[in-house]
C-alpha cells in the first residue's frame, strides 16, 4: 500500500496507523522507512496513529485529538513532557512506560462519545477531572502558547497551567 501510494509522487502522504497489526521489529522497519522516504522525496506526511510511543519516534509535531477536534497541537517533545489539554495528559498516564512493576496504569474515566450525538461544549467534559460547568456549554476556543502550542481547554491559564477561571 505504501508503495502504491508513492508511486504517484506525492508531496503529502497521509498515512492512516500504517504500522498497525505488525510485529515490533516489522513496525520499526516501516518507520525507518517512511522517516528516509520522507527525507528523500521532501514530502510531508501526516501520520495518523493511537499510539503515542509510534508518534515520538516518527513525528516532529503532534495534534491530539477528541471527539474528531484538535484539541493540542505542539512539538513532540512539549506535548509528550507537559502536555496541556487533560485528554493528553490522560492518554499519557495511561500508558505503561515509567510505571514501577505491580502498580496500577491510570485510564481515562468513561467511555469516548457518539459522534453521531456530541455533547455541547467540550466533548471531554464528561471524563474530565477538572471539568468545570461551563465546559459543558461551550467548545473551549483555542489558547496559543509558546511557539507552535495550542490547547483547547477552559482552565488553562497563558502560562499553560491548569487553574480555575472565572466565568
Amino acid at each position: 500500500m505504501i508503495a502504491m501510494a508513492l508511486s504517484c509522487q506525492p508531496s503529502l502522504l497521509l498515512a492512516d496507523e500504517p504500522p498497525t497489526a505488525m510485529d515490533a521489529t516489522v513496525q520499526i522497519q516501516v518507520l525507518i522507512l517512511l522517516r528516509q522516504l520522507q527525507e528523500e522525496l521532501g514530502m510531508g506526511v501526516i501520520f495518523v496513529t493511537h499510539d503515542l510511543g509510534v508518534a515520538a519516534e516518527i513525528a516532529d509535531t503532534i495534534a491530539v485529538m477528541y471527539a474528531g477536534r484538535i484539541v493540542e497541537t505542539g512539538s513532540v517533545q512539549a506535548v509528550l513532557q507537559r502536555p496541556l489539554h487533560p485528554n493528553t495528559a490522560g492518554m499519557l498516564s495511561s500508558t505503561i512506560v515509567g510505571h514501577k512493576r505491580g502498580t496500577r496504569v491510570a485510564a481515562v474515566p468513561g467511555t469516548p462519545p457518539d459522534l453521531r450525538r456530541l455533547p455541547p461544549g467540550c466533548s471531554f467534559a464528561p471524563r474530565c477531572p477538572h471539568v468545570l460547568v461551563a465546559c459543558t456549554a461551550t467548545f473551549p476556543p483555542e489558547q496559543r502558547f509558546e511557539a507552535g502550542r495550542m490547547a483547547c481547554c477552559l482552565r488553562l491559564h497563558q502560562d499553560g497551567t491548569l487553574g480555575t477561571v472565572s466565568m
